[in-house]
């Protein structure tokens, strides 16, 4: 087919070619400025001062007075306009403004000049933001300038209702992301909040919450008198084998909000001295970034797993739950303990000698269960939710190319 300027999917109704015009000929646009941080009577205000990292945000942390926006460069902007980040990290990143504040030199507000629709702007420079990063900031480097928005060339429909439609459809979808992602940050507050009340405290033998049925002390015991210990086994490259029978795992696929170890699309060839997964282990990272990254445990609950040598591997006697010990000696006191354990300056270790001489408390076996079910359950609400919110952003990223030319 002939290479028209035309998109692949539009609403019906619409029809004909879009055209190309300079970002700069159907926008104005302005950066603003910082007020002399030495004076303490330029901030402290009334006035939101909007820097680069907070374009999306409803609030800022820091305000200006009357005399610090009066005394400087910074320019403000109302509810609806169009933020552009020019500066750092958040280079090419845009937004639409939620409040009406002042702006810094690292951002630049767009606002359309003919009636054109903000949202379908917006959403056109996230689908150029790795084309435009890319062309202007090779490496990484340098900032980007107004100037160089201005002479963007931007395809458009004539007829502003598509615009619109193509604006709302967007908006939609951003809101829906949005709600998705809060319920996700929630969930995960959740667990965090439960494991706190649920454990207990440093110099405490009970949890301020737990369920009904259960009383009495936790009972205090040195893991290692009540577990044994291997260490999983390392491979090289020359292991690695397309079609290999099993998987290996390694401890940096921890996350901080998932109690199961993450499966991972390396397969290696089972070697005779293979440390294999029974089920129901508790693996601890061997080595990480920081102490955080190691303190962590997971439990796993599939035979058949190759465990990479990144890993400690614990094996609970018969009244420890795998899953609670996973949790309890990464949460609270223990991960304290683990982190005061570990030793390495650019990569830190912990070996299972650590892991021993760690003093944990334990209740019944029964509660134990319950205490891991519950937690298994937020866990599978958050990895449901998060694969829920990775596929909503890949719909969007699908529609951006198609929606525009």
């Amino acid at each position: 087919m002939e290479n028209k300027n035309i998109p692949e999917i539009r609403f019906a109704g619409f029809s004909g070619e879009w055209e190309q015009r300079k970002l700069g000929e159907i926008t104005e646009s302005y950066s603003g400025g910082t007020p002399s941080v030495g004076n303490k009577f330029y901030y402290g205000g009334n006035i939101p001062f909007i820097r680069s990292a907070e374009i999306n945000s409803e609030s800022t942390e820091l305000f200006i007075t009357e005399d610090g926006f009066n005394n400087s460069s910074a320019k403000m902007v109302e509810k609806g306009d169009i933020l552009y980040a020019l500066y750092g990290a958040t280079s090419g990143e845009v937004g639409i403004s939620k409040i009406h504040g002042a702006i810094n030199q690292a951002i630049l507000a767009i606002k359309p000049k003919f009636g054109d629709n903000s949202y379908f702007i917006t959403q056109w420079l996230k689908k150029q933001k790795n084309t435009i990063i890319n062309t202007y900031l090779q490496g990484g480097q340098g900032n980007l300038s107004g100037s160089i928005v201005k002479d963007l060339i931007i395809s458009l429909p004539n007829c502003k209702d598509e615009q619109v439609n193509i604006g709302e459809f967007f908006k939609q979808l951003d809101d829906t992301i949005a709600l998705y992602q809060q319920e996700l940050t929630i969930l995960r507050q959740t667990k965090q909040g439960f494991l706190q009340k649920m454990f207990p405290k440093e110099g405490e033998s009970v949890p301020e919450v737990r369920f009904p049925g259960f009383t009495g002390d936790w009972e205090h015991r040195k893991l290692g008198e009540n577990a044994s210990f291997l260490k999983g086994q390392g491979y090289s490259k020359k292991d690695l084998v397309e079609n290999g029978d099993a998987i290996i795992l390694y401890g940096r696929l921890y996350t901080s909000y998932e109690t199961r170890i993450t499966e991972v699309d390396t397969y290696v060839q089972r070697m005779p001295d293979s440390i294999v997964s029974r089920g129901n282990e508790v693996i601890v990272p061997a080595s990480g970034e920081t102490a955080e990254d190691i303190a962590r445990a997971s439990a796993v609950d599939k035979s058949g797993i190759i465990l990479g040598g990144d890993l400690n591997i614990i094996y609970p006697d018969k009244d420890i739950d795998s899953v609670f010990l996973a949790l309890t000696i990464s949460n609270g006191p223990p991960q304290k303990e683990l982190s005061t354990k570990a030793q390495g300056k650019s990569v830190v270790h912990l070996r299972n000698p650590d892991l021993k001489d760690l003093e944990l408390y334990f209740p019944c076996i029964d509660e134990q269960r319950k205490i891991g079910e519950y937690f298994e359950n937020i866990d599978h609400l958050i990895t449901l939710h998060q694969r829920e919110l990775e596929a909503l952003k890949e719909t969007k990223k699908a529609f951006l190319q198609k929606m525009f030319v």
